[in-house]
């Protein structure tokens, strides 16, 4: 284990400050408790000093910890500045795109303007909002001076008060990576990973960014805390530890934590120092607010501030959000104990549990594991707790996940979970319900999966010698994955004990090579017959409703001023509106002709989708599935009978992914150039069709190309690899470029433009155009992160009389495919982790990459934004469903595919008729998954025999029901008003809503 100790000297130092700083804060106390004194006029003297001792604390602190990388000259750490200060340039650069919750933002610029022109003594006074402890307002005092000096106001303001917190989360960051480089000197990778789990974490990022909350203020001071701790620095640590508590209440969690590594490690001779840097931390930041006080009033403003909430939990996902609901009065009981009590009884055993680990494993490690043990366990158990509070615990778990599968594990649940109750819960702030339902649904799977990331923890906290817990290691061991570590070798304790009795290291996991399979005339039968089911449903009265649908009053407008010769401004490129304003000019300007070019590219999407399927997985059934998919999908469908933009990239997108992986499994050298500069053309083309996702689609493939050559030439000299790539990059871009300007022709011909510079002039214009729809909204718009799960769709065209049938063009997918795209790329990804090869990696960055692009956006979106993704992820359904008929998918793969048919069955059928065979599908799923787990405590039913070709048969019997009995919803025709209800799945208030 890794330990340092401080000198004396500095020991004297710190017992001296701390004496001084708790004489002057005496001083002041007794001052302002004495009525014969006039109190100071504002308290910003005191204040200045107060802050300036804090602050000069933090850096000290920090320093003493960096010291011994910096003596060394690490130049890691060089890098690992820089790396984060891009990354912090680019925070910034986001700020002015979120507003954050506005009671949240306006309560902290109220406050920073308070402080800088009334001082800390006035600005605790009766009548005036102000909940936060004092340490935090330090930080915002100086915003406001800065905000003050600057006239700074609106955006400006606002990104000024939300300073502190990026300052903090930088130093967060950074403070990671010295801390594992310091812990595992040998493990500069993990370092780099650990940082940047932190600094790219998308839950802890909204937290600070999108919310504009302060969290990591509060977390940088623990960690200091915790690592200068286990650094041998008790003083500081403690004294850090009491900035914590004035910074958030939330920070006495970590305190006993603190307390028992204390016990454990530090002399009882020493104890009072600790004290005594505690108390006089906490003395200097309350001292510029007591003026005008009573002695006790900052302990009246802990127990107001805790006192606020009487609920179960403030939108927390968590156990009790699951046995009593979301803000229910925590005095209302279960088994005849409030929740309150039940809450915070809880706390005791797990307490105990942190106290008997930390005994035992008296290591970095296990301190961590304490510390993260303490705030996560505090989140699940503990009454009153808000959604923000898992944000510490999220930063605390990072240097675990680098060591081991199964805190990495956690930790991507916890990051899942606490982005999901971040966005949900401010979308609910947002509308005007403001409330969630007590019993809402997602809210409740959420904290289920929680509970289940608590077990986990718990689990490893077992097994912490080992680096992993004894159901892990049952797990793993039943499905012959082992626990790797970071650098993939397992975590150290694991690979010494393995060295100890004679077994070799694990050897790295092979990835699995693309395989090109023959063109036959089955191949023909199948592409032809796929082709005839995409006519048959994309032409097939095409021309209703004979009049302006959705998008169609924009695109169909600017086709025809294409026609016209007259100009206009249009954000995205004209591709798309020239295979509009073909159509009118081959077949006259009707309905149908509008919609007979997107018709076509949705028929060669589903051939393309064919082959790419084939080509991928080197099976001809995994194509034909992915081709039906798209058939049988809503969106897909939808965009392929309107004269909307969206299909035209998307298969050209299609086009060059088949164009990717044909390049990557070619090996004839004239071959492979052919296909790449075919390749070219249809990404200038794509890039043609739809401003901001073409970006991303020649992107994904210009990286892809990238490593396919490299991969492919790793005998030759680097120098070769080298001039190949650049070849390779310069043909495609190229093209690209050239067919991307052709697709600008008319511009030239119809004398709109006169040379190049005009297509820089457009792209100002377009820039002046997003920032004029910025703010605007749309009842149909929604968030990203709730596509996934179709929470919201669109109508793109409605026609309900007063009485009679109804009829709707709906704009969503298939319900059971649309929500097993999440389900399958993340089995995807699981594969990809044990079998590496191009096509799962490809997947899986590629549906990511598609999605999280839109995280920054700041202006109105909708559900056909996620096509690309969820494209992708019909791709691995394909994929996964093909391996499950022919029984190669694992058996907790089936279990998913099954979970995700049960909610379609339950509101599908309604809760009473979906009763059997949704327990019957439970029922299924819960027995393979025990299959998975311990086959030997079961009877042998060889499931591996029929179980996958049964979930096979049953997932694509469910898809293909739902396909009939949305297609009328999809294509306009006229149903019963009561039927259209029933398709109607949600039908909530807010964000959950189909109609």
């Amino acid at each position: 284990m890794w330990r340092g100790g401080a000198p004396q000297a500095r020991y004297a130092a710190t017992v001296s400050a701390a004496g001084a700083a708790l004489l002057l804060a005496l001083a002041g106390i007794c001052a302002a408790a004495d009525g014969a004194l006039p109190p100071p006029r504002d308290g910003k003297l005191a204040g200045t000093i107060s802050g300036l001792l804090l602050l000069a604390l933090l850096c000290y602190s920090i320093y003493v910890y960096a010291a011994p990388l910096l003596r060394n000259r690490d130049r890691s750490i060089v890098w690992a500045f820089a790396i984060l200060a891009v990354i912090a340039l680019v925070k910034i650069l986001l700020l002015p795109w979120f507003d954050g919750y506005g009671n949240d933002v306006a309560s902290y610029e109220s406050w920073a303007l308070q402080m800088a022109s009334e001082g800390p003594a006035r600005v605790y006074r009766e009548g005036y909002f102000l909940d936060y402890p004092p340490g935090y307002l330090y930080a915002l005092w100086l915003a406001g001076i800065v905000a003050h000096a600057t006239g700074a106001g609106g955006v400006m303001l606002r990104m000024t008060v939300e300073a502190p917190a990026l300052v903090a989360d930088f130093v967060l960051a950074l403070l990671m990576f010295v801390f594992v480089r310091r812990v595992a000197p040998a493990r500069q990778t993990a370092a780099y990973v650990a940082m940047l789990l932190v600094a790219l974490n998308p839950a802890l990022g909204f937290d600070t960014i999108v919310w504009g909350q302060s969290d990591s203020a509060l977390t940088v001071v623990i960690m200091l805390s915790a690592a200068l701790a286990l650094d041998g620095e008790f003083e500081l640590a403690w004294a850090l530890a009491a900035l914590s508590v004035l910074l958030k209440p939330q920070a006495l969690m970590y305190v006993p934590v603190l307390g028992v590594w204390t016990l454990l490690k530090l002399p009882y001779g020493r104890w009072w120092r600790s004290a005594l840097a505690a108390i006089a931390v906490g003395m200097v930041g309350v001292l510029p607010f007591q003026f005008g006080h009573p002695w006790y009033w900052i302990f009246e403003l802990y127990h107001s501030t805790a006192a606020y909430y009487h609920e179960t939990s403030v939108n927390a996902f968590n156990l009790l959000a699951l046995m009593g609901g979301l803000r229910k009065p925590d005095t209302d009981t279960f088994a005849g104990l409030s929740y309150f009590s039940l809450g915070m009884g809880l706390l005791v055993p797990l307490y105990a549990f942190i106290g008997w680990r930390l005994w035992s494993e008296r290591t970095p490690r296990g301190m961590m594991y304490a510390v993260f043990a303490a705030v996560f366990g505090f989140f699940m158990f503990a009454p009153r707790m808000h959604e923000r509070y898992l944000y510490a615990g999220l930063v605390f778990a990072a240097p675990l996940a680098v060591e081991g599968a199964e805190v990495a594990a956690v930790f991507a649940i916890l990051t899942a979970t606490c982005l999901f109750n971040l966005a949900y819960v401010l979308a609910a702030l947002r509308s005007a319900t403001i409330f969630l339902d007590p019993r809402d649904g997602f809210a409740m799977f959420a904290s289920a999966v929680n509970v289940l990331a608590l077990v986990l923890m718990i689990d490893y906290g077992l097994g912490l010698a080992e680096g992993a817990g004894p159901l892990w290691q049952k797990l793993t061991s039943l499905g012959g994955m082992p626990d790797r570590a970071g650098d993939g070798a397992g975590s150290a304790p694991a690979r010494e004990a393995g060295a100890a009795e004679g077994r070799a290291p694990a050897a790295p996991v092979a990835r699995e090579p693309l395989v090109a399979i023959p063109w036959t005339r089955i191949d023909t039968i199948v592409l032809v017959a796929l082709v005839a089911a995409a006519a048959a449903t994309r032409i097939w009265h095409l021309g209703h409703p004979a009049e302006i649908v959705f998008d169609e009053v924009h695109f169909v407008a600017q086709a025809r001023h294409y026609i016209r010769g007259e100009p206009f401004l249009d954000p995205h490129p004209p591709l798309a509106k020239l295979v509009i304003a073909g159509g009118i000019l081959l077949f006259g300007d009707h309905p149908w002709s509008w919609r007979i070019g997107n018709a076509l590219c949705g028929i060669l999407l589903v051939g393309l989708s064919y082959m790419l399927g084939r080509r991928m997985f080197a099976s001809r059934l995994a194509g034909a599935l992915a081709a039906s998919f798209i058939i049988c999908d809503g969106m897909f469908l939808v965009d392929s009978r309107v004269a909307v933009i969206d299909i035209v990239y998307l298969t050209l997108a299609a086009w060059s992914y088949l164009l990717l992986f044909r390049f990557a499994e070619s090996t004839d050298p004239r071959d492979r150039r052919r296909t790449l500069a075919a390749m070219g053309a249809t990404l200038g083309l794509c890039l043609g069709s739809k401003l901001y996702v073409p970006v991303l689609t020649f992107l994904l493939c210009a990286g892809f190309m990238v490593w396919f050559i490299l991969d492919a030439e790793r005998t030759a000299s680097w120098e070769a690899r080298w001039w190949r790539t650049f070849g390779a990059l310069l043909m495609v871009g190229a093209l690209s470029a050239a067919f991307y300007i052709a697709v600008f022709l008319p511009h030239f011909l119809l004398g709109w433009w006169g040379g190049i510079a005009d297509l820089v002039h457009y792209y100002g214009d377009v820039l002046w155009y997003e920032n004029s729809v910025r703010n605007a909204t749309h009842p149909y718009s929604s968030q990203w992160w709730t596509w996934p799960l179709m929470l919201r769709p669109i109508a793109y065209w409605q026609s309900f009389p007063p009485q009679g049938k109804v009829a709707t063009i709906w704009g969503g997918g298939n319900p059971l495919l649309w929500w097993s795209a999440l389900t399958a790329i993340t089995i995807t990804a699981v594969r990809a982790l044990e079998r590496p090869n191009a096509a799962r990696t490809f997947l899986v960055i590629g549906y990511l990459a598609y999605l999280l692009m839109w995280t920054p956006v700041g202006r109105t979106l909708f559900l056909y934004h996620y096509m690309p993704s969820v494209y992708l992820g019909y791709m691995a359904l394909a994929a996964i469903v093909a391996d499950a008929w022919n029984g190669e998918a694992a058996m907790w793969e089936c279990a998913a595919l099954l979970l995700t048919i049960l909610p379609a069955c339950m509101m599908g059928l309604g809760f009473w008729l979906g009763l059997f065979p949704g327990a019957a599908i439970g029922l299924l799923a819960i027995y393979l998954l025990a299959v998975e787990i311990g086959p030997d405590a079961l009877p042998d039913l060889e499931p591996q025999r029929w179980a996958p070709r049964l979930v096979a048969a049953l997932f694509v019997t469910a898809a293909a029901i739902l396909f009939v009995y949305y297609f009328p919803l999809w294509t306009g025709i006229f149903i019963d008003r009561d039927g259209y209800y029933h398709r109607m799945w949600l039908q909530g208030p807010g964000l959950r809503n189909w109609i």
